[in-house]
């Protein structure tokens, strides 16, 4: 996985309200030129949306995990650990299970994280199309403060958006 932070210079107004990337952005192969609020996705707690069919093993039925959409359902983010929180967490870590619509054709999913309240933070990540069964990629994804992130998403020639909230590390002991 590749993992940078770079400092980027971008304009984007704070993270406020609830509702996800959907609305704002769309899953076609153009960049997003105005990403407007972070507003970070509706989790579901149900039964996953029928495309993702084929990341299941039918070895656990009935098995859920909080997920979430991103824009035009194009992909999904499917949390093992929820919430997201801030740092480099331990036990458990920031598991996410992406199950993408389209098909992978060997290309890897690279995300582009931007803070919403200061954008000019931003951080990117990269997995190789190399697990199975279905279109997934197994990740851990960290991000290094609180609060709403806009991701986009990309692989060969898709795109997808979502937006997610991440939490406050807190230590115990």
């Amino acid at each position: 996985m590749r993992f940078t932070i770079l400092a980027m210079t971008a304009t984007m107004t704070l993270c406020a309200g609830c509702g996800g990337a959907a609305k704002r952005r769309s899953a076609t192969s153009a960049a997003v030129s105005d990403p407007g609020p972070c507003r970070p996705a509706l989790i579901h707690h149900g039964p996953p949306p029928a495309w993702t069919a084929a990341a299941w093993s039918d070895s656990s039925p009935g098995f859920t995990v909080p997920y979430a959409l991103a824009s035009g359902d194009a992909a999904g983010a499917f949390f093992f650990a929820h919430p997201i929180r801030a740092g480099h967490p331990n036990n458990p870590s920031n598991k996410i299970l992406w199950i993408v619509r389209f098909p992978r054709n060997g290309n890897p999913l690279d995300i582009t994280a931007r803070f919403g309240a200061d954008p000019s933070l931003v951080v990117k990540a990269s997995w190789p199309a190399d697990s199975s069964p279905g279109e997934i990629y197994p990740s851990s994804l960290d991000l290094p403060r609180a609060g709403c992130w806009a991701l986009t998403l990309a692989w060969g020639p898709h795109r997808a958006a979502i937006d997610v909230q991440v939490s406050a590390l807190v230590h115990s002991g």
